[in-house]
């Protein structure tokens, strides 16, 4: 029953955390802001190509080494764009989780405050985000049927290690101000004694957004047939909404098992719908 009491407590606390969205609108906007930051990013790097530019695309269409280089900045500009904005995240949720009531402010303070530290943080996951996805690349480029095979297990054997080593990176950045390295051995530390919550959290908020958004895509559907583009508009918005709405609700869970790693106890919003503790097949009610 211990798996399955997993899923169950991972269901609860999915809701709560996006409950705790809805109580701090902030976070919202922090995530809209970073999904327009970063749309914005990927425009700029794709403009060189689309508008066909000599110093981006070589007459036989391959891509020119300055053009390269531009597009790793840009992908490194991308990824810090969203480790400040989730650094942000972590740094309000975890006022209110402890009590306080944070301000639009005060996520911003925070994150500025370790800004050099993000960049740092960002270049490196960036790095890292770009080898996994030229391992992908790979994978489905090559003639070899055998290097394709060697390739995905590579990217998806590195990308759930990578993502345990790193799931709580950002609380030990941010929070404890450590560097890079401590944090990445805090990280790994934290996630072992909390492994099969993190799992069943980030599976529960998948679902609960995929059940939200059966219906906007229905009623997107519906209204692209009656009123053409504002229908799709309408969709456009609902899905985005949705998925920032989701994105946040991670890092608040995030938060709250991080918080549950330091203090031996869920914070209080989670131990008043009956979570004082959240141990791995056995949950325990206050």
């Amino acid at each position: 029953m211990g798996f399955f009491d997993t899923i169950g407590r991972g269901w609860k606390m999915s809701k709560l955390s996006m409950s705790v969205v809805r109580k701090d609108p902030e976070l919202l906007v922090y995530m809209i802001l970073a999904g327009v930051m970063s749309l914005v990013c990927l425009v700029g790097m794709s403009m060189p190509q689309f508008m066909d530019m000599e110093w981006a695309v070589n007459d036989d269409a391959s891509f020119t080494p300055a053009y390269l280089g531009f597009t790793f900045v840009g992908y490194m500009l991308l990824s810090i764009v969203v480790v400040f904005w989730n650094c942000a995240i972590i740094a309000n949720a975890n006022i209110r989780l402890t009590g306080g009531d944070p301000t639009f402010g005060d996520g911003l303070g925070e994150a500025f405050k370790r800004l050099p530290i993000i960049i740092v943080w960002g270049i490196i996951a960036g790095t890292v985000g770009l080898l996994f996805k030229l391992l992908e690349g790979v994978a489905r480029s090559s003639d070899s049927d055998a290097a394709k095979i060697v390739a995905r297990i590579i990217h998806m054997i590195g990308g759930l290690v990578w993502w345990m080593m790193t799931f709580f990176m950002i609380p030990h950045l941010i929070l404890e101000g450590q560097s890079v390295g401590d944090a990445l051995k805090s990280s790994r530390s934290t996630f072992s004694q909390t492994w099969g919550e993190n799992i069943a959290s980030g599976l529960g908020i998948g679902l609960i957004a995929v059940l939200i958004g059966i219906p906007i895509v229905f009623i997107t559907v519906v209204m692209s047939i009656t009123l053409g583009p504002i229908g799709l508009l309408f969709g456009a918005l609902g899905i985005g909404l949705l998925i920032a709405w989701a994105n946040a609700a991670e890092q608040v869970a995030v938060v709250a098992l991080y918080r549950f790693a330091k203090d031996g106890q869920m914070p209080q919003i989670y131990q008043n719908a009956g979570m004082q503790t959240y141990t791995f097949g056995q949950a325990q009610g206050v």
